[in-house]
This record gives C-alpha cells, sequence and structure tokens, in this order.
C-alpha cells in the first residue's frame, strides 16, 4: 500500500535553477504538477536553462513511478522557462507505490 512521505509546494521566483526541494529519505515516487508557468527541468546534475532541460507547461504531470527514484529526485532541479515568470511545481512524494 503506497504512502506519502511529504509534499513539495516550490516556486521559482528568479532566473536561477534549483532543487526541487528536500527529498524524505523513504521516498522512492512521485507525482509532479506544473501549475504556475512553464519551466525546464533536468536531473542529470547539471542546471537546466531557459533554453535547455524537458519543458513542462502548465498542467503537465511528470508521474515517476514503478521504481526508486529518490537519487533522481535529488538531482532534480528546474528553472522558469520563461524569464521573469515565476514557476511553481506541486509534488506528491510517495512510498510503497506501484513497485516494479
Amino acid at each position: 500500500m503506497p504512502n506519502q512521505t511529504g509534499h513539495l509546494d516550490t516556486t521559482k521566483a528568479d532566473d536561477n535553477a534549483g532543487s526541487i526541494g528536500t527529498i524524505p529519505i523513504r521516498t522512492t515516487q512521485a507525482i509532479i504538477t506544473c501549475e504556475d508557468n512553464a519551466i525546464r527541468w533536468r536531473a542529470d546534475g547539471t542546471a537546466p536553462t531557459a533554453a535547455v532541460g524537458t519543458l513542462m507547461n502548465v498542467g503537465d504531470v511528470l508521474t515517476l513511478a514503478g521504481n526508486d527514484y529518490n537519487a533522481f529526485l535529488n538531482r532534480f532541479s528546474f528553472i522558469n522557462a520563461v524569464a521573469g515568470a515565476n514557476g511553481n511545481l506541486q509534488a506528491a512524494l510517495l512510498d510503497g507505490f506501484d513497485r516494479a
């Protein structure tokens, strides 16, 4: 049975890439929703830019389920895709959800 390990509400109010927030150690999956203004994200240890990274538009959902995504989430960073437009992500953090 899945358990929610946390919830993140992260806004980027500038044009500097940053992490999604603190990920609890037992988190293995996540559901991330782009709420306000488009963002770009990366999870390979390199910071995204306004032009480079995977684009998430408002309403897009990134579901990370079926494997252990803790390390991925700890490397996840995002930036506003449009200068001066605050990007906001909501993330439900989970453990035990749809494990493969």
